[in-house]
């Protein structure tokens, strides 16, 4: 019997071996004596933090604290920064630095403590905690994807400690949480719920983070959401350089399921989600290093644009491709350290480079301070708890894989994968090319009057939620939607667009009117891309006239100025309880393009519409970040003969 016992064991240990070294081939490349003491020396410091700022009675973290010596702090506790210690907790007990029954007692007591005393409603926490007590500090929301952080966490402790109770614990815990009354009769989750207005107008309705929240949410053992939802998430792609990926600027938001879920070689149909991480992480250096004659702080080792304290408070930073990209020279350590699985070599350089070169400012007793931005002179005084998790465990990844290789037993998740339809192998993100539509020719013009009486019989474009939703959210077509054609003669380029509202709302005159419900027109008169406010480019917006209040309309990137009052366009408007047309030309002369048939223009229709809560939402025909910082392409319009 004791032979037998000894021939399994050593049979065991070998399987574990022979999978602790296949997935270190697959997660890392071999490691120098010194990037191995440098990642040491970042993990261990990243994950003192947690040590120092848990409530060791009830295991609720810190949201952040000053990275100095003996440094109090008297932030509140954050649920998401829990699921990381959650995690980290394994990782400081396979690395040395916690002994086993340490990091098993507060994991109990920490998941105690969050299914019988943390404030909660629906099984989902609010995203600050007081630090003491549990209680919900101040106004925080009830946050559906900070509940999903802190239950990846857990999940991963339940599989590491292989231990019943906290098997049992989590699972209560994960079956109260109640998925599809936070859908509040949507198809997409809601942003956050607050016990004073209810749930937020907004959703988790793009590509993000939320992948992970979803994943959760269909695995669910207890009230789970259809594996349908996964497919009302938006993925618009678009691409900087020749990187290709699906457009969301803060690099954060690529990294943070990839902590718990191995995505490698896999894809859903519509995206291999770990090569995309890739494209992001190297779209986000490579913008760093085309911005360096701006920003003294980018650079090739001096890369990570992502969500992170910077010289004016939190902000959300991040590098194209995208609609919105927000930075000044503001980097931080845990962007390109997190981004170590998909690219380490820039990964580990620049950690290295911020290391051995700003250690006297940028490092702490926790590692590295939460951002520097070289170009002000400024360096956060502080860690955040949800930046140092997803760099301690990243690299943990890379290194041995310990967190994938638990999770990959986790019934729900695996579960969950299946259900959302993830296969072997990878794929290339879809990249259709610009939509075409051909305009009449009308050698006699047209009567700009507000109605579609002389207009020529032919096919129109179609903006609807379900295909054109750049953003917001819509009830349906009945909601938002829109009728387009266009026409053209030797002067003018003719447009008309019926457009369906329900509550058309007209307050503003001048630049302003993008804040009303208007049509607006993307114009590339060059067809070399539509740069963001280059005056050789348009961005024309036509405000429906109600009441008193006349048609106007703006033209943003020549300096500000009203084409009708010009004279270089001519529209009017018709209102009626259903929604509004608008119907106008624009001189070919004002747009600098001379019109011949068989012509190509190349541009973009799109309806913006706002709701009296403040609530706002937009459809386009085509629009696509591609290759350059504020490049766009746009749909093409072929002036026909007939």
């Amino acid at each position: 019997m004791n032979f037998l016992k000894k021939r399994n064991h050593i049979l065991l240990t070998t399987y574990y071996l022979l999978f602790f070294f296949v997935t270190c081939s697959l997660a890392a490349e071999p490691l120098s004596s010194d990037d191995e003491a440098l990642l040491d020396e970042i993990q261990e410091k990243a994950c003192r933090f947690f040590q120092d700022h848990v409530n060791p009675y009830n295991g609720l973290v810190r949201d952040s604290a000053p990275n100095k010596p003996n440094a109090a702090s008297n932030a509140p506790a954050t649920i998401a920064g829990v699921g990381f210690a959650l995690s980290a907790y394994p990782v400081a007990v396979e690395r040395g630095w916690m002994s086993r029954a340490t990091a098993h007692a507060l994991t109990v007591r920490t998941l105690e403590f969050f299914l019988n005393q943390a404030a909660q409603h629906k099984g989902f926490f609010y995203h600050f905690l007081n630090f003491e007590s549990g209680e919900r500090a101040g106004r925080s929301e009830l946050s559906p994807i900070d509940t999903a952080l802190f239950l990846a966490g857990a999940l991963f402790a339940a599989e590491y400690f292989e231990d019943a109770k906290i098997h049992g614990l989590v699972r209560r815990i994960y079956e109260r949480i109640d998925f599809p009354w936070m859908m509040n009769h949507g198809k997409a989750f809601a942003l956050a719920w607050h016990p004073e207005t209810g749930f937020s107008k907004h959703r988790w309705d793009h590509f993000d983070e939320s992948l992970l929240l979803y994943v959760l949410a269909i695995g669910s053992p207890g009230l789970p959401i259809p594996a349908e939802s996964w497919r009302e998430i938006s993925r618009p792609v678009g691409s900087y350089r020749d990187y290709r990926l699906i457009q969301m600027p803060p690099l954060f938001t690529h990294q943070y399921p990839h902590v718990w879920l191995d995505l490698r070689d896999q894809n859903d149909g519509f995206a291999d989600y770990f090569s995309n991480s890739v494209n992001a992480s190297l779209a986000n250096r490579a913008f760093c290093i085309d911005q360096a004659s701006k920003f003294a702080g980018y650079g090739p080792n001096h890369w990570g644009l992502s969500a992170s304290e910077g010289p004016a408070g939190y902000r959300a930073y991040g590098a194209p491709p995208g609609w919105t990209v927000l930075h000044d020279g503001t980097i931080t350590p845990t962007a390109c350290g997190s981004s170590i699985v998909f690219t380490p070599k820039e990964s580990i350089a620049c950690l290295r480079d911020l290391r051995q070169n700003y250690s006297d400012t940028l490092w702490g007793p926790y590692g590295f301070s939460d951002a520097i931005n070289m170009t002000k002179g400024w360096v956060s005084p502080k860690v955040l708890a949800i930046d140092q998790g997803p760099l301690l465990l990243m690299i943990e990844n890379y290194r041995s894989g310990l967190i994938w290789k638990h999770m990959k037993q986790s019934t729900p998740i695996q579960a969950a994968l299946k259900k959302i339809g993830f296969r072997k192998g990878t794929m290339e993100l879809p990249w259709p090319p610009p939509p075409e539509y051909r305009a009449p020719y009308v050698p006699q013009g047209l009567q700009i009057d507000g109605f579609l009486k002389d207009w020529p019989a032919s096919g129109a474009i179609k903006l609807d939620p379900e295909h054109n939703r750049e953003f917001g959210v819509f009830d349906g077509p009945e909601d938002l939607s829109a009728s387009i054609r266009f026409a053209w003669d030797k002067e003018y380029l003719y447009f008309v667009a019926k457009v369906t509202d329900d509550d058309v709302i007209v307050k503003r005159t001048g630049k302003n009117i993008w804040r009303d419900d208007i049509f607006e027109l993307y114009i590339d008169p060059e067809g070399e891309g539509l740069y963001w406010n280059d005056p050789g480019d348009y961005q024309i917006g036509f405000r429906p006239g109600l009441g008193e209040k006349e048609i106007a309309a703006w033209s943003w990137f020549q300096g500000g100025e009203d084409p009708l009052q010009t004279g270089q366009a001519i529209a009017k408007s018709y209102v009626d309880g259903k929604g509004y047309i608008i119907e106008g030309a624009i001189r070919w002369e004002y747009l600098g393009i001379e019109p011949a048939p068989g012509g190509e223009v190349r541009l973009s229709p799109a309806i913006h519409e706002i709701d009296r809560k403040g609530g706002d939402g937009k459809l386009v025909w085509f629009f696509r970040n591609e290759e350059k910082y504020k490049r766009f392409v746009l749909g093409k319009v072929i002036l026909s003969q007939e």
